[in-house]
């Protein structure tokens, strides 16, 4: 019965550090300036639908739902480039460099305006890291 009841102490008193992950500097390494060093890598894409807003002249936008592999990972930055009917979209993610954390998986949200610089009737490709979609703007 003993035995139980220091284990349960045992995980009562681990739990909240485990849930902290990478906040403060719980778990985080600095450079010698005092900053963090991160991993910059490109985010998972789970969805990306391209809307038309109705207004005059109708702008383009681009909704990307995102990964976070785990409780220290945040969005870092997104960038847009296009060449001719091709749009491509960096999503990257930063998290502290060898941080212990949290093993929770967690979501980002962004709406990407496009503008109205578009062609009637054109087909356009766009893509997010690794994730290809494409849509027609209507005639």
């Amino acid at each position: 019965m003993k035995r139980t009841w220091y284990l349960l102490a045992l995980v009562i008193a681990v739990l909240p550090i485990a849930a902290v992950g990478c906040q403060g500097d719980v778990g985080c390494q600095s450079d010698v300036d005092g900053q963090e060093e991160v991993e910059i890598r490109q985010a998972p894409i789970h969805e990306v639908q391209v809307l038309i807003a109705e207004s005059f002249p109708e702008q383009i936008f681009v909704y990307i739902k995102g990964g976070l592999a785990d409780a220290c990972t945040t969005f870092r930055e997104l960038k847009t480039e296009r060449s001719g009917n091709t749009i491509n979209i960096t999503v990257t993610t930063e998290r502290p460099k060898d941080a212990i954390c949290a093993q929770v998986y967690g979501y980002f949200e962004k709406n990407v305006a496009l503008g109205s610089d578009f062609t009637r009737g054109d087909s356009y490709t766009v893509n997010v890291n690794d994730t290809t979609t494409s849509f027609d703007y209507p005639d």
